[in-house]
């Protein structure tokens, strides 16, 4: 599975490029297991990508955790933030979901170097299952962004446009800490050529991944067809309906 460039079904967050093009890119990702390197080169136009095929970071409730984000520049990009969907309704508009905001220049916290990071603590609140994470960077058409003049935003938005820049969504699996309990325990797994069944824990849903991050397979039920897999080592996730995440190295 590739990554896809459809926020669907969250907002969309395009760039219009109407000025000059800048080449703002995020270069880099770092959320608990998540470290993704996109590179120093900007997603093809509308600059937006879901990397979707890699593996959910999991989120414990009422842990804090670092995010740190690299980008292209660190002295002329005007605004960048995150953005984590805590309550899984589909948008990031909701208190407390913007999770990291650094405007230059004027702002307290400004960037140093090219990368900034956020401690983000994860409320006791948020929804047990996987959401979706928002970074985004890029500068206004009317160089406007100065101090707190105004907020990054996580979508389109009216009156200022998103020039240029870059944005990237990520999967994370939130979990709450009763889950952890429940991960000294084993599920049982079985498997044959084709099939790879997860027993003795109520399952929600099941991914594969490939040991490089990328994934590989899914499944809506406890059961899984391995039988178009190559013969390797494979990472099997395990998202249980009360919301922890077990993680199993398996063998086809």
């Amino acid at each position: 599975m590739a990554q896809v460039t459809s926020a669907s079904p969250y907002c969309t967050a395009q760039y219009s490029d109407d000025f000059m093009n800048v080449p703002h890119a995020i270069e880099q990702v770092q959320f608990g297991s998540l470290d993704h390197t996109s590179g120093g080169t900007q997603y093809a136009a509308p600059h937006y990508v879901f990397y979707n095929n890699l593996a959910a970071t999991t989120l414990v409730k009422g842990q804090t955790v670092a995010l740190t984000i690299h980008h292209d520049d660190g002295t002329t990009i005007h605004g960048l933030a995150a953005w984590i969907d805590f309550n899984g309704d589909q948008d990031f508009d909701d208190a407390g979901e913007k999770v990291g905001e650094t405007l230059w220049p004027g702002d307290d916290d400004p960037m140093t170097g090219n990368s900034v990071t956020y401690q983000v603590a994860i409320p006791q609140a948020a929804t047990v299952g996987t959401t979706r994470l928002r970074v985004r960077v890029y500068e206004d058409d009317e160089y406007t962004f100065s101090g707190n003049n105004l907020p990054v935003m996580p979508c389109q938005f009216a009156g200022h446009d998103a020039d240029w820049g870059e944005t990237e969504d990520y999967s994370v699996a939130i979990t709450s800490a009763a889950g952890l309990e429940e991960l000294e325990t084993s599920a049982r797994l079985v498997m044959t050529d084709a099939f790879l069944s997860v027993e003795d824990v109520n399952v929600h849903k099941l991914y594969v991944y490939a040991m490089n991050g990328q994934q590989v397979g899914e499944s809506n039920t406890a059961q899984i067809d391995l039988s178009s897999f190559t013969s390797g080592m494979y990472l099997l996730k395990v998202q249980t309906a009360e919301g922890a995440v077990l993680d199993y190295k398996i063998t086809k």
